[in-house]
């Protein structure tokens, strides 16, 4: 038996890779760019590969930042295999897709597979932005909902069931080629474990939303209000429904069904007034409403990357960027997607202050490793050598803790030397070389 990828398949793939990159948590693949040269030459290689035969490598598995004390662990696969999988998972998309709750209403939103998608795979208007907006106008429009919890799943893709993966995988696309290779694949990444998901890639997240597919069947059947954007479930209560019920009942599947479990420390329950206001916020921002608006624009899911007007930009110019970022960055428990939000609302504006701030709070912003250097890049786009005096300070921080102890925080501050935003000198070289020797 022998199964090939289609041409269309891979080449949806490959345009979704180049892009959006490889991955949102390590720096995107150097290959990436050989990619959009070869994009022909390559399709058609791949094209020719036995996926029933060929054997995928493993992943490289890193520890990363997940909160102020919190952690997780990321995945990059190799180029080839990065490929292979997401387009393995284009070819079932829709049948993905068909086996989801249907997409015209607010229940599951996040992830909709498209093969109208221009450049991507997923719908554009189905983002985290687009959730926030979608639950502020469904409690506003319903009078009768009362309360409102928030919970989510805790270590969600690493908790995934692989079993119960493969066994939905089955269902959807019997005896399909893809499906078998998307088995073979998770299979050698999580090698012997029977649980999680690669974290980073384009191609998990399809599945992620495979793996919920019963659960969300489930909250419908029992005639629940929810809404879910990945692991993020809101459920919207009436006068006579009971906030525990509600929890217990989503416990339970879960715990039963998926071997998860929810995250005690997230759930929260609001009431109708709390959580309308709170929703007002999150769609403007951490300062007032005026200036929300520019940073509202910004606030859209990484795969949906536009950038604003010159109006926007101009408002954007003139918010104190850098107080919400300390303000946040300051707070007991982090909000990293609205640090992430702040850090990219810099990295358009590009106000030259930025430049000493990084500077001299790099060891304090050392956790956002990935968001600062991405701005110091841009920065120094702008205004040539700027960071050329950091180089040591870059080398003393990669080498002391957190980056010594966490490998993604390491690698996007090696990034700095790689392009060329630090410079660094042979004795420098010699100095990271004890990462070597630690290794």
């Amino acid at each position: 038996m022998a199964y090939r990828l289609s041409t269309p398949t891979l080449l949806r793939a490959v345009k979704h890779l180049c892009k959006y990159g490889d991955t949102d948590v390590f720096p995107h693949l150097p290959e990436l760019a050989f990619l959009r040269e070869q994009e022909t030459s390559v399709i058609k290689e791949l094209g020719n590969l036995d996926l029933d035969t060929y054997n995928p490598g493993s992943a490289v598995e890193a520890l990363g930042p997940k909160s102020r004390y919190g952690f997780r662990i990321v995945h990059q696969l190799p180029i080839i295999d990065t490929i292979l999988l997401l387009a393995a998972v284009v070819e079932i998309g829709g049948l993905i897709e068909k086996h989801r709750m249907p997409p015209n209403g607010i229940e599951t939103f996040s992830y909709r597979f498209s093969p109208e998608a221009k450049g991507g795979i997923f719908r554009a208007d189905r983002t985290y932005k687009d959730w926030l907006k979608a639950q502020l106008a469904f409690v506003q429009g319903n009078l009768k909902i009362k309360y409102i919890v928030a919970t989510d799943i805790s270590d969600f893709y690493a908790r995934v069931n692989f079993h119960r993966l493969e066994n939905l995988l089955d269902e959807v696309a019997p005896s399909h080629g893809a499906a078998r290779y998307i088995k073979k694949h998770i299979r050698v990444i999580r090698a012997k474990q029977s649980f999680g998901l690669p974290v980073g890639g384009s191609g998990a997240r399809l599945l992620a939303e495979l793996a919920l597919s019963d659960t969300d069947r489930a909250i419908q059947n029992d005639g629940r209000l929810v809404t879910r954007f990945v692991d993020d479930f809101r459920i919207f209560l009436r006068a006579n429904e009971n906030p525990y019920d509600a929890l217990a009942f989503l416990a339970e599947h879960l715990g039963i069904n998926e071997g998860l479990s929810l995250n005690v420390a997230k759930t929260v329950v609001y009431t109708r007034v709390q959580y309308v206001a709170w929703m007002k916020k999150l769609v403007t921002d951490v300062s007032k409403e005026a200036e929300g608006k520019a940073l509202d624009v910004l606030a859209t899911d990484l795969y949906f990357d536009d950038e604003p007007d010159p109006d926007e930009l101009e408002e954007l110019k003139s918010m104190n960027l850098l107080g919400f970022l300390q303000e946040e960055v300051g707070k007991q428990a982090f909000d990293m997607g609205r640090i992430k939000v702040i850090f990219r609302a810099l990295k358009i504006a590009k106000p030259a202050e930025a430049i000493g701030y990084l500077a001299t709070n790099f060891a304090e912003l050392v956790v956002f490793a990935k968001e600062m250097a991405l701005l110091m890049q841009v920065l120094e786009s702008k205004s040539s050598g700027c960071f050329d005096y950091l180089s040591d300070t870059v080398i003393e921080t990669i080498l002391a803790s957190p980056a010594s102890s966490v490998p993604l925080i390491r690698t996007w501050l090696l990034e700095l030397f790689v392009r060329g935003t630090v410079p660094i000198s042979a004795l420098g070289v010699k100095r990271l070389a004890r990462l070597i020797h630690r290794s």
